[in-house]
């Protein structure tokens, strides 16, 4: 029974689900609590960061990992991302990420104002990769 766990701040689409499972044999999708949510939402901006800030996520992964694969789909504060990636690949997990296609419209309304229309469509997730 693989599971993804949900460390970023949406909801998954139908096409990112549908790949989840598709791709990746998800049998099972779990989201933060809403406590850990909001932890994960709000990187205090103005500190730095140290690892103890993360024990509650880790913690939370480590008492729900599975048997089969337990891959993460991390995004969010960067620096927060790259410490949650490292320590994912360190115990086990599998980090991935969505991509994105983007397409942009300009739009020049009556007034000479330019409206700008960004459409950004899943397209596929991608495991993280660590430098050697």
């Amino acid at each position: 029974m693989n599971k993804l766990f949900l460390i970023f701040n949406h909801t998954l689409t139908e096409d990112q689900e549908k790949e989840a499972k598709d791709v990746f044999k998800i049998t099972q999708i779990i989201p933060l609590p809403q406590h850990l949510q909001d932890l994960w939402s709000n990187i205090p901006p103005d500190v730095e960061l140290k690892s103890s800030l993360f024990d509650p996520i880790t913690s939370f992964l480590l008492v729900n990992k599975g048997e089969g694969e337990n891959y993460c789909l991390i995004q969010g504060d960067f620096g927060a991302t790259v410490y949650l990636v490292s320590w994912c690949i360190k115990h086990g997990f599998v980090p991935i990420y969505a991509t994105t296609r983007r397409t942009s419209k300009e739009v020049v309304r009556p007034d000479g104002s330019v409206e700008i229309l960004k459409v950004f469509k899943h397209e596929r997730f991608r495991r993280y990769i660590l430098a050697t």
